[in-house]
């Protein structure tokens, strides 16, 4: 094979991004085949059953409600609110969560001191904080934003724990034998890099527990958000809005645990 030939038969970048749509649209067809099928198995019930639009509307009703609620920016108001609200309380807990993690999975007797709390605080759901968090904060934005901390601060801390304790003891001395001459410069490039994949894991699963606790807070107390939304549609006893709010929720979480899936695939790599 001349040189001419092995230039022609190398994939190119144009060949790759090819390849790569294919791919990308094979992966994706699963959640068409689902959605295509809840759709069709919700206008048969209601087909067969004949409910009040009140108790369940049509699938088209509920696709002219969400272009109805989209078109006017309700809809993303509504859930720019829940994005904003999770997305402060899952910072807030990443800053505390990631470093208090890392020195608990490095220093034995640091994690004796801080485990118990830990524990007795964890089994706590973030929902039974929201009575509590009316009652220091009202109903205002630092009582969600402390529900959604709540949610997404032990698994991140929990997270980071393991991955800080199960660096690999040939990394360690590897990292010795290569100019980590103490603690801190090992900690800081050894360490860190290697429980970074499971931080990020850590951090996909605040956010989804997370994204459930602020629906939840949103229902009970407040006046925005994709739960108020939820909440008001129930109380005007609007079926359709209360499907329009859960389909938001249901794809801006998928789309969240991609992005974070991504991540995670990325720094694994990396990481490896």
């Amino acid at each position: 094979m001349n040189i001419a030939s092995a230039k022609n038969s190398a994939p190119g970048p144009g060949r790759t991004s090819h390849r790569r749509w294919p791919a990308n649209a094979v992966r994706a067809l699963p959640f068409c085949y689902a959605a295509i099928v809840i759709v069709l198995v919700w206008q048969i019930v209601v087909d067969i059953t004949k409910p009040d639009p009140s108790i369940l509307p049509p699938p088209i009703d509920v696709a002219w409600t969400f272009g109805h609620l989209a078109g006017d920016g309700e809809l993303a108001v509504h859930a720019g609110y829940s994005v904003a609200r999770v997305i402060t309380a899952w910072l807030l807990s990443g800053i505390i969560a990631i470093p208090l993690g890392l020195l608990m999975g490095s220093s034995q007797h640091f994690e004796r001191i801080v485990n118990p709390f830990v524990e007795l605080l964890r089994p706590i759901s973030p929902l039974a904080w929201i009575p509590m968090a009316i009652l220091w904060f009202g109903i205002g934005e630092s009582g969600k934003v402390f529900v959604v901390f709540i949610g997404t601060f032990f698994p991140i801390l929990l997270s980071t724990v393991a991955g800080a304790k199960g660096v690999d003891p040939v990394l360690l001395h590897a990292g010795q034998v290569f100019g980590c001459t103490n603690r801190l410069t090992l900690f800081r490039r050894v360490v860190v890099p290697a429980a970074l994949p499971s931080i990020v894991v850590g951090l996909r699963v605040a956010f989804g527990t997370g994204w459930a606790a602020i629906i939840a807070a949103e229902l009970v107390a407040a006046h925005s958000g994709l739960g108020y939304l939820i909440a008001n549609g129930m109380d005007i006893l609007r079926a359709d809005q209360v499907l329009v709010g859960m389909i938001a929720i249901g794809v801006l979480g998928f789309l969240f645990d991609t992005f974070f899936r991504y991540l995670q695939a990325h720094y694994g790599r990396t990481a490896r």
